[in-house]
């Protein structure tokens, strides 16, 4: 028991683990999305190059992705990195027939909606969705639309609220 005790206190700020989940998860949504778009899946493993042949895929412009290196200039750079990499996963989203808000989940979230995009029955439309011909009925199918339906007073029910003491 103290040798799990020691181990735990030894690593308890190793994140070691999590940036290997991350990015495998990352891998694996980008292998099945790079199949999409007519690319071999093993691309999705490299690192860099797998965002060159994203911005490639989805801009138009492979070398986009190095525009996100404006991270290294303190506090700019932070507002920078984050707009850029917005433009991305906006584009991104375009691609595979999304919506724009999908741009804040792969900004945020990458991980987890390139798996989405990557294993769901998202399909390539080309760079910046160009070659999306589907109409604006058949791109909203994928959304649920409620309708707020007036109904006509009810005059015979009563509400009766009794009050008990204790």
């Amino acid at each position: 028991m103290e040798t799990l005790l020691s181990f735990a206190q030894e690593n308890s700020g190793n994140t070691g683990g999590m940036s290997t989940l991350s990015w495998l998860a990352t891998s694996i949504g980008l292998w099945k999305m790079f199949e999409k778009a007519g690319e071999p899946g093993w691309i999705g493993f490299i690192p860099f190059y797998n965002m060159y042949k994203l911005c490639e895929k989805v801009m138009g412009n492979p070398w986009y992705w190095l525009r996100q290196l404006v991270i290294i200039i303190p506090i700019i750079g932070w507002v920078g990195y984050f707009y850029f990499t917005y433009q991305i996963g906006k584009a991104t989203a375009r691609s595979y027939g999304q919506e724009d808000t999908w741009a804040w989940g792969y900004t945020f979230l990458s991980p987890i909606f390139y798996c989405i995009t990557g294993f769901g029955d998202y399909s390539y439309y080309g760079v910046m969705g160009s070659g999306d011909t589907r109409t604006g009925e058949a791109r909203q199918a994928r959304t649920v639309d409620y309708d707020v339906v007036k109904q006509d007073a009810v005059d015979d029910v009563e509400f009766t609220f009794d009050r008990t003491d204790d």
